[in-house]
């Protein structure tokens, strides 16, 4: 590699979105400085977004658990000192300018994208598979066999990369690649094989600061930051396997791929990439913006794995997951939690938080889609006061899950009333429920204050219960109706049932009749 070239401190390349909604690019520098002027970043994709945002963290992590407030050189050595320069900061509404371009001063020559020896997030001279620069591009979907018909981009413009185009999807790349065509055959990168879950506040600054968990899970001390740019030099250890990080900006930065950038004329017209580091993902719990769910280990033993999102799950079914009823809690929500304990985080205020997953192809080839979901609801759900909503919560998410499975059963029978299977009916009908109770459980959650008693917490219970049984059994008449007058006189239908064969009668009228026995069964149960 010849010359530097393009500084990221000093050469705009952050998609920003304004108070008055107009998108900005701007320099890594001014993204930190002015971050309370923006409402949140406005990358081409949610998950480039995603990425960056880790990208920012690891930058103030290393920064301000060296640093206080005041550009002090002052390491958090307890709890107590974490929580009270994280309530410094976020009392003074923007990140303090002197600690910040202290740091970027010091480690200037870490952030150019060109670089003969510390090109960013990249390795000189490093042997590996060669792409097209088009293949880094997220919003463009292709493969050798596979050509994107309705692209953005065309031409010339499709096949290269502008600088500032490949500083986001380099930070992507090393977020989300799949494991194609890579020698040695890679793991999957990290944060696309974790279900991501980040806090989201009213600005750019408020989302940093939520997420900025200077306690391990809101309680342990982190060890000293060891950003991935201030290595002595770049690792070129291919599909390397190192030990959990111990400290955040280390996890944050991880080096999944080995890549080095190609440019010509003021392009980059590729890139060359191998495996690079990975980690065992078993109690990694330095990883704090991710799902928990218990699995078998090797030994066969129940242990903690990050849980990867469903596309087609409503993020509000997972609220258990979220608040670490099922099992282990995120660490960013475990920091807002004890932020919101400690009295630091305001009274009255509502917390967001937002999942974002992509989708890979077969055998983790190829992102070929991506999604999100939020979810917004009061914060004093989060502290000691919350508890008993949420257990309360989690029990109204079941009684949901069977109301969907009741009338899932409803569009199963109807099928085979009209001489289908049930099997896809059955799961179409449950896909409708949970897309009927969507929005309105998300208003019902919104609304619950835990400093409510508890007669109006009941009668706030009676009601979803109310609302949920009507939404549901209007969807089963639906579904009657639309099952036409084939289903009135129905079909027997000879099928096994524990191991014998028998012969049932479907019909309209008795898959109804059964549908309201369920739902005044549920009721009875969950009084």
């Amino acid at each position: 590699m010849k010359e530097r070239e393009f500084h990221l401190c000093h050469e705009p390349w952050i998609w920003v979105m304004e108070k008055d909604y107009h998108v900005e690019k701007v320099t890594l520098k001014e993204v930190l400085l002015h971050a309370k002027e923006y409402r949140g970043l406005a990358g081409e994709t949610e998950s480039q977004n995603i990425a960056i945002l880790r990208f920012l963290l690891a930058v103030l992590h290393t920064i301000f658990s060296r640093q206080n407030e005041n550009g002090e050189p002052a390491p958090i050595d307890s709890g107590k000192e974490a929580r009270r320069r994280w309530k410094a900061i976020w009392e003074a509404g923007n990140f303090p300018e002197k600690p910040i371009e202290e740091y970027l001063s010091k480690w200037e020559d870490r952030f150019w994208l060109f670089d003969p020896d510390f090109p960013f997030y990249q390795v000189p001279n490093i042997e590996g598979t060669n792409n097209p620069a088009k293949k880094m591009n997220g919003e463009v979907v292709e493969s050798n066999n596979k050509i994107q018909l309705f692209s953005m981009r065309s031409g010339r413009e499709k096949e290269v990369l502008s600088y500032d185009e490949a500083a986001r999807w380099l930070i992507y790349l090393q977020a989300f690649d799949d494991t194609a065509a890579k020698k040695p055959s890679p793991k999957l990168c990290l944060v696309g094989s974790i279900g991501v879950v980040a806090a989201k506040g009213d600005s750019l600054f408020e989302t940093l600061m939520l997420n900025l968990t200077l306690l391990k899970d809101g309680i342990g001390l982190w060890n000293e930051a060891r950003p991935s740019w201030e290595r002595t030099k770049p690792s070129s250890e291919k599909l390397k396997k190192i030990p959990i990080p111990d400290n955040q900006p280390e996890i944050l930065s991880l080096q999944c791929r080995r890549v080095l950038l190609h440019r010509e004329n003021g392009v980059v017209t590729g890139y060359t990439e191998a495996a690079g580091e990975y980690i065992e993902k078993e109690r990694a719990f330095t990883e704090q913006m991710t799902f928990w769910t218990k699995r078998k280990n090797e030994k066969n033993v129940d242990d903690d794995y990050p849980k990867l999102h469903e596309k087609s799950r409503q993020m509000w079914r997972d609220f258990s997951v979220l608040l670490g009823s099922a099992g282990r809690k995120p660490g960013v929500v475990s920091w807002v939690s004890r932020l919101q304990t400690e009295g630091i985080f305001p009274k009255g205020r509502f917390v967001i938080f937002k999942i974002v997953g992509v989708e890979y192809g077969s055998m983790t080839c190829g992102v070929v889609d991506e999604f999100s979901d939020s979810l917004e609801f009061h914060a004093s759900l989060l502290g000691e006061l919350g508890e008993r909503w949420q257990n309360r919560i989690s029990d109204e998410i079941v009684f949901c899950d069977q109301l969907a499975i009741a009338v899932g059963i409803l569009g199963q029978d109807l099928d085979k009333s009209i001489g289908g299977n049930g099997s896809s009916a059955k799961e179409m009908a449950k896909e409708q429920a949970y897309y009927r109770l969507d929005l309105p459980f998300r208003r019902w959650l919104m609304q619950i204050d835990p400093e409510q008693n508890l007669e109006e917490q009941s009668a706030h219970v009676k009601e979803w219960r109310k609302t949920s049984k009507d939404i549901i059994r209007n969807l089963g008449k639906e579904l009657v109706d639309q099952a036409g007058t084939i289903a009135i006189a129905g079909r027997t239908v000879k099928e096994k049932i524990k191991n014998k064969e028998v012969e049932r009668h479907y019909s309209a009228p008795e898959a109804f009749n059964y549908f309201i026995c369920r739902l005044s069964r549920l009721e009875q149960r969950w009084r």
